[in-house]
C-alpha cells in the first residue's frame, strides 16, 4: 500500500542493526505537523487503526486507492483472489516448489559472494509467480523484465521517465493477465516476483545477523512456521502506511478529524515490547498471537498465505543446504517512505549438506 520512493541508500556494517531494522519504539499517538498526520506506533492502536473502516487506505503521498478498492475499503475481487489461493491449491504449489527451491539452493555457488537476492530470491520467486498466475514459461523472460520496470517505477515521480516506462510496462502485463483470466493478475504477479523477493531477502538477512537462531532453526526444523512468522515480525518490508480518516472519529481515545492522515508505523508496532517481550531480538522459538507485517483483518494482505508458504519452502531448503553462512560486507539498503529493502545480499556460502 505505500510506495517505494526512494529517499537514499544506507550501508551498514556485518551484523549490525541500522536504524531501519531497529525502529524507533513505539509511543503514545501524536500529531505530527511536519508530517501531517497522526503518527500511530504502539501494537494496539496500529491494530485498531487497521480495523477501523472509517480510516481510509491511501498512497505515501495521498493518492485515493479507490480504483482497487470498493466503497467499503475493500480490495475488489479480494474473495475472487483468495479463492485462486486456496489453501488447496497451496498444497498443491508447495509440493512443486520444494524440489526446484532445494535445487536452486544447491547450484548457488560456493568458491565467490553470491548474491542471494539476485541470484535465488528474485529468480526464485519468479518461478512462484510463472506456477501461480499460469504464465507461459516461455514467456519468461518478457515477463521478468515487465515486472523489473513497473517495480522500478513504483514511488517514482509523476513524469519521469521511469513512471512512464512502468506504466507501460504494467498496462502489457494487464492485458497479458487479462487473457489468462487471472484475478488482479498484474499485482498478484508483481507482488509474488518483485516484492516478495525482497522480503525473503530481509528475513534472511535478519536470521543470518543471529547465527545462533540460524543454527536452532537448521537443528529444529519443525520450529519453520513460527520461525517465518518470527521473520515477518522482526524484518517486514513494509515500514508503514497510510490512512485518510474519512469522517469524524475516536481511536482508542484518540480523537481524529474527518480529513487528517494518519501513519501506522508497522516496524515500530511490531518491536512493541507490551506485545512482543524482548521484542529487538529474534527468537525462531517466539510464540507470535499476531503481527502487523502483512497488515491486519479487513486490510490484511490478501496472498498471505502464500507468501508464508513460499517463505517456508525456500528458507527450509537455504538452512538444511548450508551450516555456515557469512554475509560479505557492508549491506546496502534501499531507505524510503514506505519499503526497505536491500540492494543486494551479499554472502559466502560454505559446509554443504
Amino acid at each position: 500500500e505505500a510506495g517505494i520512493n526512494v529517499e537514499s541508500r544506507l550501508q551498514v556494517q556485518p551484523g549490525a542493526e541500522p536504524n531501519l531494522m531497529a525502529p524507533p519504539p513505539p509511543a503514545a499517538p501524536y500529531f505530527d505537523r511536519e508530517r501531517g498526520g497522526w503518527i500511530l506506533s504502539r501494537y494496539a492502536d496500529v491494530a485498531r487503526a487497521l480495523r477501523e473502516p472509517r480510516l481510509w487506505p491511501v498512497a505515501a503521498h495521498g493518492e485515493d486507492q479507490c480504483k482497487t478498492r470498493d466503497e467499503t475499503g475493500r480490495l475488489r475481487l479480494r474473495t475472487d483472489v483468495q479463492e485462486a489461493l486456496s489453501a488447496l491449491r497451496l498444497g498443491e504449489w508447495q509440493a512443486q516448489l520444494e524440489g526446484p527451491a532445494l535445487s536452486a539452493i544447491r547450484a548457488l555457488p560456493t568458491d565467490r559472494p553470491v548474491d542471494l537476492l539476485g541470484e535465488f530470491a528474485k529468480p526464485w520467486c519468479l518461478t512462484v509467480a510463472m506456477l501461480v498466475t499460469g504464465a507461459d514459461p516461455a514467456d519468461r523472460e518478457r515477463l521478468s523484465e515487465l515486472g523489473n520496470t513497473v517495480f522500478s517505477g513504483t514511488g517514482e515521480p509523476e513524469g519521469s521517465v521511469r513512471k512512464a516506462d512502468a506504466a507501460r510496462a504494467t498496462a502489457e502485463l494487464e492485458r497479458v493477465f487479462q487473457h489468462l483470466g487471472v484475478p488482479m493478475g498484474e499485482p498478484t504477479f508483481i507482488a509474488i516476483s518483485q516484492t516478495s523477493a525482497r522480503l525473503l531477502s530481509n528475513a534472511w538477512l535478519a536470521l543470518l545477523s543471529h547465527p545462533a537462531e540460524y543454527a536452532r532453526l537448521r537443528a529444529q526444523p519443525d520450529l519453520m512456521p513460527g520461525a517465518v512468522e518470527e521473520m515477518l515480525r522482526y524484518a517486514g518490508i513494509v515500514r508503514r502506511v497510510f490512512r485518510w480518516a474519512t469522517e469524524d472519529l475516536d481511536l482508542g481515545g484518540v480523537k481524529i478529524a474527518k480529513g487528517d492522515r494518519a501513519l501506522l508505523m508497522l516496524a515500530s508496532a511490531n518491536r512493541d515490547p507490551e506485545q512482543f517481550p524482548q521484542p529487538n531480538g529474534l527468537d525462531v522459538t517466539r510464540r507470535i498471537m499476531a503481527h502487523v507485517s502483512l497488515g491486519m483483518g479487513r486490510n490484511s494482505c490478501v496472498g498471505a498465505m502464500l507468501i508464508r508458504m513460499a517463505a517456508a519452502v525456500a528458507t527450509r531448503a537455504f538452512v538444511e543446504t548450508f551450516a555456515e553462512v557469512e554475509v560479505a560486507g557492508p549491506v546496502e539498503w534501499h531507505v524510503g517512505s514506505g519499503f526497505y529493502f536491500p540492494v543486494a545480499v551479499r554472502v559466502w556460502l560454505g559446509t554443504c549438506r
